[in-house]
């Protein structure tokens, strides 16, 4: 088949690669003059791993990232809010600590590596629909070569949401988050998180060679004003929160070291059209608070290669994928939304209930049990 992606991120390449290796002629359309990864370190749970050993990248990946075994919350005290080991559900699991440019830079060579076709300087803002097939809208007025059917790997932001005619709803989150990557020694070995109230939150993320991803979450309406002000007096502030951050901190000067980030939530009705279907961030968008998105992005893009080599035709796949991941992307997005206000967000009353609940729950075998399932991505419902 004639296939036709829209965006090249991780969900993009990993879905190209997938598809070009069982014979699909694939070409990936690029806003940005050339590809290049977007976004904070990645924490490779389980369930990714399994997808990249699929890839062949597996080893390749963790030789140069950090093994991690598992979540350090603290309050600001130091009190210990919540530490989950990935050992107790499974000795043999553990989390990757990756750098996301690590990630993307083997997907995108095993893309070309496979012939796929690459085009940058290509914005898709539009899409027309067949019977027959499917065209990209480039820019506002081209169009692509006609493609069987096409996958919308557009991310969080993706207009071709807006384009697919498909009923959805959702928010921006009304808080965000300064990230960058650099050196660190003091956390090694952990996701290691600092929160104060639900206003402050810092982490830092093991991501191999000595390195870490390092993003400290704000009110988004609160970041001009943060940049109009003191740098110094802001790194101050983190590093009284977090002493552990000051290293990867101490060679930056300025704002302008930092990447601002914002989140949104969108739940669609359903994930494609009769040849259009939504893979990744551009189908459920969500916080970042779990660590999943990535993760699930590569389910996606697996499960629904999968589904296409097991149907006759591209509206049978989809649903075939949709009745394998429904459930489990709506599990994460609920959980996510739910759990996103108690860490980020303007209800400070919920940080007392967080901070007298959480700390006892890893107690309850059964529901210890499910935080650590989610936690590695193998969960698939609230009952499974």
């Amino acid at each position: 088949m004639k296939i036709g992606i829209a965006g090249c991120g991780i969900t993009g390449t990993a879905v190209a690669a997938m598809l070009a290796e069982f014979g699909h002629e694939i070409t990936i359309f690029e806003q940005a003059p050339e590809c290049h990864p977007i976004g904070a370190g990645i924490l490779l749970q389980p369930s990714g791993q399994q997808i990249l050993k699929r890839l062949g990248l597996f080893e390749e990946i963790e030789a140069h990232s950090a093994r991690l075994d598992g979540l350090d919350a603290r309050l600001k005290s130091g009190r210990q809010l919540l530490r989950l080991k990935y050992a107790r559900l499974d000795p043999e699991y553990y989390g990757l600590g990756v750098h996301r440019g690590l990630l993307f830079d083997r997907l995108l060579t095993l893309c070309k590596n496979r012939n796929v076709t690459i085009r940058t300087n290509s914005p898709v803002t539009g899409l027309e629909q067949t019977a027959e097939g499917a065209q990209f809208q480039i820019r506002e007025s081209e169009l692509s070569e006609p493609f069987d059917f096409v996958i919308a790997a557009d991310g969080s932001r993706s207009r071709l949401r807006d384009a697919s005619g498909i009923r959805f709803h959702g928010y921006e989150y009304d808080y965000a988050a300064l990230w960058m990557t650099g050196p660190l020694a003091a956390i090694q070995d952990r996701l290691y998180q600092i929160v104060d109230g639900t206003q402050r939150l810092v982490g830092l993320l093991p991501i191999g060679e000595g390195q870490a991803s390092f993003f400290w979450g704000l009110p988004a309406n609160q970041y001009q004003n943060l940049i109009a002000g003191s740098f110094n007096q802001w790194k101050d502030e983190v590093i009284s929160l977090c002493p552990e951050a000051e290293e990867i901190l101490q060679n930056i000067e300025s704002f302008e070291s930092l990447i601002f980030t914002t989140y949104r939530h969108f739940r669609m009705d359903r994930w494609h059209t009769n040849r259009c279907i939504f893979l990744g961030d551009s189908a459920h968008p969500s916080s970042p608070h779990l660590g999943q998105g990535v993760n699930l992005a590569l389910e996606d893009a697996a499960c629904f290669t999968d589904a296409l080599e097991q149907s006759t035709d591209f509206e049978a796949a989809c649903k075939l994928y949709t009745s394998q991941r429904k459930t489990k992307l709506r599990y994460y997005q609920k959980v996510t939304s739910f759990l996103a206000p108690f860490f980020q967000s303007g209800y400070s009353s919920l940080a007392f209930g967080r901070n007298c609940v959480l700390p006892m729950l890893p107690s309850v075998p059964i529901v210890s049990r499910m935080m650590l399932q989610t936690l590695c991505g193998i969960k698939r419902s609230w009952l499974r």
